[in-house]
């Protein structure tokens, strides 16, 4: 489990003060949905106006804002946790993208329209910040949802940044894992791929997881397993076998185990909430 104190999903609201700038260094990328008034971002001498209904893909680092009574919904992409927001996707999804132009190029913000997709996604979470009991796991699945809507929808220029932030955050032994995850690759493969001994590559594996490979491999696959249960129409016989499980009553033992529901009962709960 992370341990980081700050939120996925928080609500802000700034009110306009004359010529005040909130100059920030961030150290995660930044989803921002503007819901009313307009915030401003400084950049290289010139002012991009941000107003409702858009929303901003912000990259770590120094940003200069303005705000004129601007209400956001802000999502927090936390390097750690990227990763493993991609293993949960649909695998109609691609996370690869060779689209390059000046408007997504060079600056370190995007801005862009929301078709209605996103904006429904957006209202629905804006609702939800306003509840007490929204805790941090349903806003780790609606970034998880957020991300997916981005990676699926057809603004090529928002996908292309986000693919971005997903590679920078992509390292060799990482990707090794990764790429494996889905497929009976075993572990000796897998060391191999990156330069190391079985039991160095474990002792690696166990610090930067801290756990087993296979426990670790189990649990994302239940993970990515929830998320289809939830996102797709897909059997759950088809789920079983994209995450990797022998058979339907192993991926229905396993997932009981985890959730104290079996796939059908979970999908039927919770599909839709």
């Amino acid at each position: 489990m992370n341990n980081r104190k700050e939120p996925y999903i928080v609500r802000r609201v700034s009110k306009s003060v004359s010529d005040e700038v909130e100059a920030v260094m961030l150290d995660r990328e930044l989803v921002v949905y503007v819901v009313s008034g307009e915030m401003k971002i400084l950049y290289n001498g010139f002012k991009t106006v941000v107003d409702a209904g858009k929303v901003v893909l912000i990259n770590r680092g120094f940003h200069q804002f303005e705000y004129s009574d601007c209400e956001m919904v802000v999502f927090q992409l936390f390097p750690p946790d990227i990763e493993q927001f991609v293993l949960h996707l649909s695998t109609n999804v691609s996370v690869h993208s060779d689209h390059s132009c000046e408007a997504c190029r060079f600056r370190n913000f995007f801005v862009a329209n929301t078709g209605v997709v996103l904006r429904e996604f957006f209202a629905s979470v804006y609702r939800l910040t306003a509840m007490n009991d929204f805790k941090e796991y349903n806003k780790r699945l609606k970034l998880e949802e957020l991300i997916y809507l981005i990676l699926s929808g057809d603004d090529i220029c928002l996908k292309t940044r986000l693919i971005r932030v997903i590679n920078c955050c992509n390292g060799d032994f990482s990707k090794a894992v990764y790429s494996h995850i889905f497929n009976p690759t075993s572990i000796s493969d897998m060391a191999n791929q990156c330069s190391l001994s079985v039991t160095a590559f474990k002792r690696e594996f166990q610090r930067r997881f801290h756990t087993s490979p296979h426990k670790w491999a189990t649990s994302q696959r239940l993970n990515r397993a929830k998320i289809l249960l939830l996102t797709s129409n897909r059997s759950v016989s088809e789920i079983a076998d994209i995450c990797a499980f022998s058979d339907i009553s192993h991926f229905s033992k396993c997932f009981k185990q985890r959730y104290s529901l079996s796939p059908s009962l979970y999908r039927k709960k919770f599909k839709g909430n």
